[in-house]
């Protein structure tokens, strides 16, 4: 195992930063553990404990503690260069807040409900519901990001009168946490997180954690730079490089770190969405045993809007409104570490949803009102490409009749929005428009009539024979297996007559153009005029 693995942590065994070595401090040295941090103070000429009590501690700690401490013989004379152990809690403490910089769903502090900008003091509790997020800015700028389903608490966050950085704690007592934390400058500075069963600590880096108190589990995924982590006990400590995580158990030593799976492939997701629901599949990981996928309005992940454990490589989402959004996923491992991220931008257009398509007489395309639509745009082309539309026009109705001839069409609806440009289109839907029966011809005899008209084998009629335009007022509605009907002469006046086909494969055409039947002044001589315009 590489020595990067085991070493005891939070003990920085690298040189000190530039700002703390000109203060001639540094972090405190092996057997140090983090619940106990110590700044280790490099002595100066003209030093006194006395001197340093005034400029660094804190009431009721005072030169004598010091003294004792270090075990140091003359209070007034200290040798240059010499290392000074000053407790952390000695130390004079400046508090400071933290500041919500995004919240989403269900999510309180303190059991009240939690509001962008608001400060969060130390001591303050953190729940989120399912589905929501809070996100916190520290003063330097690091940010916490508290997952759904999760209780934490701030328990501080602060300084040190005198010496750089930013010292804080929190208390993650259920659920996931996202860090990313900026470096951690100055003797005294630290980010910690710290759950019931392990402990984490870093200078600057970004990493996951995450605690389940009935399995008695906490665990951390790094993403960069590098993690300390120790048992609740303080007996065992790893370190976590960037591309690894571990999961550590309550009482049990910390196992060896695992690499994190790699992040899956998002080339092939579409950068826009056009219907309510997401559907955004992607290659699978091996290994995987789940994947974790969350939308975000903002490319550093602080304003989440989604979040959900898939299965299988296909999440889901829905109800997210309009707007620009980025995409992160990762791969889960069956210790349940979460792993690399994939990020992707992605834009939703889904509003004004388009109409659906219902059914219809033959030759006839229908669908169902929008109430967000001022109107709807048609299109009718040879195929579902709709690369060169035979018809592409705005309807104002909830159907059409187009004028084509017979063949086999592709068409889609789209519902206008307010200012007349169309939204997303309807999914393709099929036209079949099969060829109406050629025109019928009349014969008179022994005061029956005969209706012939052209036809294909195989074809069913149906001969309809109407004293109105509209066909309510039927004197023939029938359905025949052959190309003619004889039926007896009605009475004197004018009548409609209409025929459709509907061929062996069920496929029906529209109805023909509408033939005038009439007699011939008062001779019994019958007239079928040529088809008028089709009627639906």
């Amino acid at each position: 195992m590489p020595k990067l693995f085991r070493k005891t942590f939070p003990v920085a065994r690298h040189s000190v930063p530039l700002l703390a070595t000109a203060l001639g401090l540094a972090l405190a040295g092996p057997g140090v553990h983090a619940a106990d941090l110590e700044v280790v103070y490099t002595t100066r000429a003209g030093d006194t404990l006395i001197g340093l009590e005034r400029q660094y501690l804190s009431a009721p700690f005072g030169w004598k503690g010091l003294k004792a401490l270090n075990r140091i013989g003359n209070p007034m004379r200290l040798p240059v260069g010499s290392p000074l152990r000053i407790p952390e809690n000695w130390l004079r403490a400046q508090p400071h807040t933290a500041r919500v910089v995004a919240v989403s769903g269900d999510v309180t502090m303190d059991g009240k409900p939690l509001a962008p900008d608001t400060r969060v003091s130390a001591g303050a509790i953190l729940r989120t519901g399912d589905g929501g997020f809070v996100t916190l800015a520290l003063p330097d700028e690091s940010r916490l990001t508290v997952q759904p389903g999760s209780q934490a608490r701030l328990e501080k966050v602060q300084s040190f009168h005198g010496l750089p950085g930013q010292n804080a704690r929190i208390h993650l007592e259920q659920g996931r946490i996202e860090s990313t934390v900026a470096p951690q400058r100055g003797p005294a500075a630290r980010y910690q997180i710290r759950t019931p069963s392990a402990t984490l600590s870093v200078r600057g880096t970004a990493f996951r954690a995450g605690t389940d108190p009935d399995a008695g589990t906490a665990q951390a995924e790094v993403t960069a730079g590098e993690v300390g982590m120790r048992n609740a006990t303080a007996a065992d400590a790893t370190g976590l490089p960037a591309g690894f995580g571990v999961v550590a158990r309550a009482g049990a030593p910390i196992p060896a770190p695992r690499a994190l799976l790699p992040a899956p492939a998002l080339d092939e997701v579409p950068a826009l969405f056009q219907r309510i629901t997401m559907d955004i599949p992607f290659p699978p990981i091996a290994k995987a045993v789940a994947y974790r996928a969350q939308i975000a309005r903002d490319e550093t992940f602080s304003d989440v809007v989604a979040t959900a454990v898939f299965a299988t490589p296909r999440a889901r989402f829905t109800d997210l409104p309009d707007g620009d959004y980025r995409l992160r996923v990762r791969a889960i491992d069956a210790e349940g570490l979460e792993g690399r991220d994939a990020t992707r931008d992605i834009a939703l257009r889904a509003r004004p949803e388009p109409p659906e398509a219902i059914s219809a007489p033959p030759g006839v395309v229908a669908w169902s009102a929008r109430p967000d639509a001022s109107g709807y745009q048609l299109q009718i082309a040879d195929d579902s490409r709709f690369a060169q539309p035979a018809i592409d026009h705005k309807v104002d109705g909830l159907q059409s009749m187009p004028p084509l001839g017979p063949g086999r069409y592709a068409w889609r609806i789209a519902s206008l929005r307010t200012d007349g440009n169309p939204g997303p289109w309807s999914d393709p839907q099929t036209l079949d428009i099969r060829p109406a029966p050629g025109p019928a011809t009349v014969e008179d005899y022994n005061r029956r009539l005969r209706l012939a008209w052209a036809g294909r084998p195989g074809q069913i009629y149906d001969v309809q024979l109407a004293r109105d335009e509209t066909f309510q007022d039927l004197i023939i509605d029938q359905r025949i297996g052959e190309t003619a009907l004889t039926l007896p002469e009605p009475g004197p006046g004018r009548y409609r007559l209409r025929i459709r086909a509907t061929d062996p494969d069920g496929g029906v055409s529209p109805w023909s153009g509408i033939q005038h039947l009439q007699s011939l002044h008062l001779l019994p001589i019958w007239s079928l005029s040529a088809p008028a315009v089709k009627n639906p």
